[in-house]
């Protein structure tokens, strides 16, 4: 088996359930309220995650792009994002938030920046973690309760007991080899008192608001596009993708099955209309991206749209899986088009609505997403080419 292909199989967003226990390795400790982790099982495939490519030109550095950088504070190449870029002198710089440790890195040259080589999108593997049961004596965390919860932690593996979740953070038991878990070690060392603090304190800020919705293509009066069909029956209603974008779609798709296999199916309870997931499509043996339009009698079954495809199936809701928000990222690739109303009823156009076939579309009139369609003029290929 090839080595990408076990490391995809390896690879899982854990859920980290409410009771579950993990082993984890604790990666970065801003306080007792805001530390990171990562699963042990992703120990040996780390070099490989953070194996570096190219070097990165300063042209193409972008916010929020994933990179592999040289890091000061962990020694070590590594996985980051890009949180703010300073062009103001010969040597741009880019503050970085190192997504599998957990610790922000302030005016890292670009000259330290590279390219993933690993051309697959893998998840933040690093997870937001609170002490459960762990209460500060004062207003803030000082350096020595700090330092004694690093002492605590060490060096060693620990077991991850969840205990609840908030919208950003695990609430956590924290177990190794020391007599009692880390909060309890702390309490009766008298750095801390046992206890749920309301005022949840952290030194990390809010990188970004999660996302819950999909994004789509914005397309302006104009625009010239290089296409391929995606789905449809008619010149009125029809759904392209633009070439780069479906090329990327290639590579990634892969990713999400792996990802959606590890994850529990929905609850008829779970579904909401407009809700996005991840969804099984038995004619494709994969699960896309999806988002539920209807839901059907009795309530476990739906009508889901593929946002890459434009395409609506019915679907069981086992068949359905919570999406994370790693793939919210990347706009739908899919574009709702309907010809011109010269070209409406071409008969010699209807050739082109076969799923794979490539043309040219003009925008003539911007539309709004999947609720009303970009009104396009299509020309063949063969057009363009020289």
């Amino acid at each position: 088996m090839e080595p990408i292909t076990e490391l995809m199989q390896k690879i899982s967003i854990n859920n980290f359930d409410i009771g579950s226990a993990t082993w984890v390795d604790v990666t970065h400790i801003n306080n007792p309220h805001s530390f990171f982790v990562r699963p042990t099982t992703y120990r040996m495939d780390m070099p490989t995650i953070q194996a570096r490519g190219n070097k990165i030109e300063i042209s193409d550095l972008q916010l929020q792009m994933l990179i592999i950088y040289k890091s000061k504070i962990l020694k070590c190449y590594c996985r980051g994002q890009i949180l703010h870029i300073d062009k103001s002198d010969d040597t741009s710089t880019c503050d970085i938030f190192a997504i599998d440790y957990g610790c922000i890195e302030k005016s890292i040259s670009v000259r330290r920046i590279y390219h993933p080589r690993l051309k697959i999108n893998i998840p933040p593997l690093a997870s937001h973690c609170q002490l459960a049961d762990c209460k500060s004596k004062e207003d803030v965390w000082s350096s020595e309760v700090v330092d004694a919860m690093k002492c605590f932690v060490g060096e060693e593996r620990a077991k991850l007991i969840v205990r609840g979740r908030t919208p950003d953070k695990l609430i956590v038991e924290l177990i190794n080899t020391c007599p009692d878990d880390i909060a309890t070690m702390l309490a009766l060392t008298g750095y801390t008192t046992l206890g749920y603090s309301q005022n949840v304190i952290s030194r990390i800020p809010t990188l970004s608001t999660e996302k819950h919705y999909y994004t789509y293509k914005e397309l302006k009066e104009g625009d010239t596009l290089h296409v391929r069909i995606q789905s449809g029956n008619n010149l009125n209603s029809f759904y392209v993708a633009q070439i780069d974008d479906y090329k990327k779609y290639i590579k990634e798709r892969e990713n999400l099955t792996w990802y959606s296999k590890e994850k529990r199916s929905l609850q008829p309870e779970d579904m909401k209309e407009n809700k996005p997931i991840s969804v099984f499509v038995s004619q494709l043996g994969r699960y896309e991206r999806a988002i539920i339009k209807q839901i059907n009698v009795p309530e476990d079954k739906a009508l889901v749209q593929l946002v890459d495809w434009g395409s609506i199936i019915e679907a069981d809701v086992s068949r359905m899986k919570p999406m994370s928000q790693f793939y919210f990222a990347n706009p739908v690739i899919a574009i709702y088009c309907s010809a011109q109303e010269s070209q409406v009823w071409d008969n010699g156009l209807q050739r082109f609505l076969h799923p794979g076939y490539e043309f040219i579309i003009a925008v003539k009139k911007p539309g709004n997403q999947f609720d009303s369609p970009n009104i396009v003029k299509i020309s063949p290929l063969s057009i363009f080419k020289k």
